[in-house]
């Protein structure tokens, strides 16, 4: 449901850039996204090994959850249809 949002969205950018373009408008167009799939990052939400926060102090520990709290909420927000706004009815 996602992909076919995604690509209705940029068939409608596309179509709104060609209106543009027909009248006079200069457009920046955006770089193209080639090699897209070698700079994302891995798995950001992988639980690393307990040893490595046995040192942490209770804050250092809490800032980290946090973090990873933002990251999620992020993360949710781009894969949500409409960005996680609620839709207007009526």
């Amino acid at each position: 449901m996602i992909t076919l949002y995604e690509h209705s969205e940029k068939r409608i950018g596309d179509i709104l850039r060609f209106e543009a373009k027909i009248h006079g408008a200069t457009i920046k167009e955006p770089p193209k996204e080639a090699g897209k799939t070698a700079a994302k990052p891995k798995n950001l939400f992988q639980f690393g090994d307990p040893d490595a926060y046995k040192n942490m102090t209770q804050a250092e520990r809490e800032a980290l959850t946090n973090q990873m709290m933002n990251r999620h909420q992020m993360w949710v927000m781009e894969k949500k249809p409409m960005g996680g706004k609620q839709a207007r009815v009526g």
